[in-house]
């Protein structure tokens, strides 16, 4: 009797509530960004849209996860450059691959599946993130209360290609926690699976020197990492080593171009600005002025993934931007130090 009311009593403890508590709400907030995000009409005749029933709208998205199609280009393994910046998601196909199975598998196991899984699936990697920020930094209260707003905030915006940032924010809080606890094996780990999510997970292994300065171990993980995904990417070898590939020069149609700024009008010009840029950085260049001991190499880190959302994402993704969540929480913990 002992033992059940122990372990009964664990379950009822106030962090086990609170996390329990966090993980729906970040579930309610997905759901409410899918159905809010997604296409909820449908032509029927004389160019008349109706509004598709909930379990219309779910089979459509189901349809959607586990369509070839959704994956035809990212698995296509022919070099090619066309200027725009989705050629480089031929470097994704790892991912994209793993998602077309667990997508295939749900649906064989009940037609409604993929997408309850893939809120599933996602959310959890938010929460994980969040798991994981607490682990290494022993976050407050406060802070908790600030991940979830941030995150809601994020998922009230359109966003765009929401499952790779979601992914390599969760590698980032792993990276970090890691780096903290002198982890390199875990670090290694993460940041192989980080750059086959996306290119930009190449800055993931820097993590390592905000908390520690064996470079030997850097190097050993940056070289395990670019071996991987250089084998596993031989087939676009010829792609690779052209920067077009990854960062196309043209102009991008469809998307907001640096050069479009110009005829923006000031209050859509001031939202983009402070929602993408000053408010995330402007946290960490404050808690950086109050911190009494100074990182560089966390300023270096920072400074890499502002000069990556500047030139090489469209700049008015908002996506791109949970990124930086976990960068924002160790500004927090960094600026604490004596």
């Amino acid at each position: 009797m002992k033992f059940f009311s122990n372990n009964f009593d664990n379950i009822f403890k106030t962090e086990n509530i609170l996390n329990f508590s966090a993980f729906i709400l970040v579930i309610f907030v997905f759901i409410n960004f899918i159905h809010n995000s997604s296409n909820r009409y449908q032509l029927v005749e004389n160019n008349t849209y109706v509004k598709m029933s909930n379990n219309e709208f779910k089979k459509n998205i189901n349809n959607l996860l586990i369509a070839d199609s959704t994956y035809a280009y990212k698995l296509d393994k022919k070099c090619e450059i066309t200027g725009n910046m989705h050629d480089r998601h031929k470097v994704r196909w790892v991912k994209a691959l793993f998602l077309k199975h667990i997508f295939k598998i749900s649906h064989s196991t009940n037609p409604s599946l993929p997408y309850y899984v893939n809120i599933l699936l996602h959310s959890f990697l938010i929460f994980l993130t969040l798991i994981f920020l607490n682990k290494a930094f022993k976050l407050e209260k406060i802070f908790i209360v600030f991940f979830l707003l941030y995150i809601t905030f994020v998922f009230q915006q359109y966003l765009g290609e929401y499952s790779y940032s979601i992914f390599e924010m969760f590698f980032v809080s792993i990276a970090l926690y890691a780096s903290k606890n002198k982890n390199i094996l875990l670090l290694t780990l993460v940041s192989i699976l980080a750059v086959l999510n996306r290119e930009s997970g190449f800055l993931i292994p820097l993590v390592w020197l905000i908390f520690n300065s064996d470079y030997k171990k850097l190097i050993i993980c940056f070289g395990v990492a670019f071996t991987t995904f250089f084998a596993l990417n031989f087939n676009l070898i010829e792609c690779l080593f052209n920067p077009k590939f990854f960062i196309p020069l043209e102009r991008q149609e469809g998307q907001v171009n640096i050069s479009d700024l110009k005829y923006s009008n000031f209050f859509s010009l001031g939202k983009l600005l402070i929602i993408n840029f000053i408010f995330p950085f402007g946290i960490i260049i404050l808690n950086y002025i109050k911190s009494n001991i100074k990182n560089n190499f966390f300023v270096i880190i920072v400074s890499l993934y502002f000069l990556m959302f500047l030139f090489a994402t469209p700049i008015h993704h908002v996506a791109v931007r949970m990124i930086i969540l976990p960068l924002i929480f160790t500004s927090f913990y960094l600026a604490k130090q004596k």
